[in-house]
């Protein structure tokens, strides 16, 4: 019993091992240059932040994923609080 169970698990390491230890092949990096060389020319990369810049537009954005932020965290505290019994 003892015998059969170590000789099945010293063959199971040794064929995970001889797979393991095969060449990997990248194929992406071969086919990568006839992707490119189907790809039209770009003449403006559009990049995502362009100026010029709305200042106002900015401000309240940055002023709402502030609030938000502020106002989701403080919610889960006050339903902690209150569903602990800590605040009525």
């Amino acid at each position: 019993m003892f015998a059969k169970t170590t000789v099945s698990a010293v063959s199971r390491v040794g064929s995970r091992r001889a797979m393991s230890d095969a060449p990997k092949l990248h194929t992406a990096k071969n086919s990568w240059k006839t992707i490119n060389a189907t790809r039209p020319v770009d003449p403006h990369p559009h990049n995502v932040f362009e100026p010029p810049y709305n200042k106002l537009t900015v401000g309240l954005m940055v002023v709402g994923v502030v609030c938000t932020g502020y106002g989701s965290m403080f919610y889960g505290l006050s339903h902690q609080q209150k569903k602990q019994g800590y605040w009525k």
